[in-house]
């Protein structure tokens, strides 16, 4: 039964840290059942909100008067009122989608463009839409996640919560009677042309002649399922927490440790997620375990690279460095460490230190401030013992470095003249000489 008492105390249920009270919540409003009645429980709550209202003309005069409906119920209890109107079958034209694709596109884009940085964002998906998601998840094919259905609460691109979601439709019907409720029809709603109206209007009356608490039976199920994909990730996630590694800022993952389960798409599934993968990347993934040095593969938002018997995990936007240095004594420091520098007379260097994390830098030939940046693609120097210049591109390439530590690799220079090749070789244009009498001690410590 829906009351306000029971949606209150399931409200508190199911989202003990969000106060009803002290919360501004944009209520997506179409002027139908569902949305009338979340949009009455909210106003009776005292709840601060605005009703936001998406015209998508589709639907010719019937969408007019919706919005005019919405428009006059706003009014009446005197509430803020956003309306976005939009030609939906041009925008699913211009980018080629569905239209249900497009609607669904265009509002929680708009949605998402009012919410303020403390505003809740609050849809009337109830029990029995969660009984069509499933069925829609299973018949298409899924895993565990797919079988859990809409959530009650998300956070992350969207704030959003469902209040309505424990609520079956004729309970929302039975409130709207009792508090006398007008709402309007969505024609579009009977017809079959969409899956979820199939769903709805031919398949489950169909289970519910066998299966006559069919609703109830699947939102249960789900429910349950919400709690064993809690137990699932937390076990997957302590599993990955133990093989990570990072090495030199590089966050990496030992091949042999990926392999234990590598049979698994749950555990595989669980470490890619959160780098921007898709579940239908598993297998190609699992071909990167056995690929030669190199290869790798690439989300929007980072890449996994495959590096002897390590995979590299590097974000795509890494930051470059760009650092002026104004004295010649003390430490810096960078993302990849710490340089420091000291400034000495010639005749206090007893002997050259041949660690190539060690620069002797010849001072007089030094114009300050230097520069420590990342290197560019354009870049060369003249490596220490060769008289020749060389494309930094093409030193590097021979020191056989890892995709993601060539990345980091980073240089001192002195205008575009570089001085050392951080790390790894100086240039032998800045060199001690006979005539040297002051030195630019720098020593490189690298992060482990």
């Amino acid at each position: 039964m829906l009351t306000l008492e029971n949606f209150t105390k399931n409200w508190d249920k199911k989202f003990p840290a969000l106060s009803i009270k002290n919360t501004h919540f944009l209520i997506a409003v179409s002027g139908g059942l569902d949305s009338m009645v979340l949009a009455h429980l909210m106003h009776a709550n005292n709840a601060k909100i605005t009703i936001a209202h998406v015209n998508f003309q589709l639907r010719g005069e019937e969408s007019v008067r919706d919005e005019n409906f919405i428009r006059d119920f706003a009014k009446k209890l005197n509430l803020p009122l956003q309306v976005h109107r939009v030609d939906t079958l041009k925008y699913a034209e211009l980018y080629k989608m569905g239209i249900q694709e497009a609607a669904r596109e265009i509002r929680y884009a708009w949605f998402e463009s009012l919410l303020k940085k403390e505003d809740v964002l609050l849809t009337a998906h109830h029990a029995d839409d969660q009984t069509e998601t499933v069925l829609m998840q299973l018949f298409r094919g899924t895993g565990l996640h797919g079988l859990t259905g809409i959530p009650h609460r998300r956070n992350d691109v969207l704030n959003l919560a469902r209040p309505l979601l424990s609520f079956t439709k004729e309970q929302i019907k039975c409130y709207a009677k009792e508090q006398g409720l007008s709402f309007v029809e969505d024609s579009s709603n009977t017809k079959d042309d969409y899956t979820r109206n199939l769903i709805r209007n031919k398949i489950i009356p169909q289970i519910q002649a066998v299966y006559p608490h069919v609703n109830e039976n699947i939102f249960s199920t789900a429910e349950k399922l919400k709690e064993a994909e809690a137990i699932v990730e937390a076990t997957v996630a302590t599993f990955w927490k133990k093989g990570f590694k990072t090495k030199k800022g590089i966050l990496t993952l030992p091949v042999g440790y990926w392999n234990k389960v590598k049979d698994n798409a749950t555990y595989t599934w669980g470490l890619i997620q959160a780098f921007g993968f898709k579940p239908a990347q598993i297998m190609e993934l699992h071909k990167l375990l056995e690929a030669s040095n190199g290869a790798y593969i690439a989300t929007p938002t980072h890449r996994f690279i495959k590096f002897k018997e390590e995979i590299q995990i590097v974000p795509n936007d890494t930051p470059k460095e760009h650092l002026v240095i104004y004295v010649g004594e003390g430490t810096l420091q960078t993302k990849n460490g710490s340089l420091h520098f000291e400034l000495l007379d010639v005749s206090k260097i007893a002997r050259v230190d041949p660690n190539p994390n060690i620069a002797y830098l010849d001072a007089a030939k030094l114009d300050w401030p230097i520069l420590y940046r990342t290197w560019q693609s354009t870049d060369y120097f003249y490596p220490l013992g060769l008289a020749k210049k060389k494309k930094l591109n093409h030193f590097l390439g021979g020191l056989k470095l890892s995709p993601a530590s060539k990345e980091q690799v980073a240089i001192i220079s002195v205008g575009d003249k570089i001085c050392w090749v951080v790390g790894h070789r100086m240039d032998d244009r800045f060199k001690m000489t006979t005539h040297t009498t002051k030195v630019l001690k720098i020593t490189c410590q690298n992060k482990p």
